[in-house]
């Protein structure tokens, strides 16, 4: 669980299909409180850009209490060009400083891949990862 304020990442890359000189900086989201009003404009429950912060404050409270909203986070993403609220799997989300670190580091690893086309052997992303961040390839593992 994530405070709020928190900033995230969830590998969102721009440009990770592109040669890695040209990989952007992954995407920065600000968790926000699951009662705030952006995370409820323009959904099903609130067709509105500005719904009633009490009845935001009543419905949020009442699918938190029946668990709808256990395994979810709202994030206020920043894509440069525009900002997006989206609910996210608490899950899939990550501190932005560990995000960073691992497209570093596979920047880094496609970077030598392309050095060195002919190795027989695929270095692993660990190798490119600074020690107190190596447990992202662990994970990286078991979620592959």
């Amino acid at each position: 669980m994530f405070k709020v304020g928190t900033l995230v990442g969830a590998g969102r890359w721009p440009n990770q299909s592109a040669y890695p000189d040209l990989w952007e900086k992954p995407v920065a989201g600000k968790v926000l409180d699951f009662c705030d009003i952006r995370a409820w404009a323009n959904s099903i429950y609130f067709p509105t850009d500005n719904p009633h912060p009490g009845e935001v404050m009543t419905l949020a409270l009442k699918l938190r209490e029946q668990g709808v909203l256990q395994e979810v986070t709202p994030v206020h993403w920043d894509f440069h060009s525009h900002q997006k609220v989206t609910w996210e799997k608490t899950s899939s989300l990550r501190p932005y400083a560990e995000d960073v670190a691992l497209w570093k580091a596979a920047k880094a690893l496609r970077m030598d891949e392309i050095e060195h086309p002919r190795r027989r052997k695929r270095r692993d992303i660990g190798e490119f990862l600074p020690h107190d961040m190596q447990h992202l390839a662990l994970q990286r593992l078991v979620s592959a």
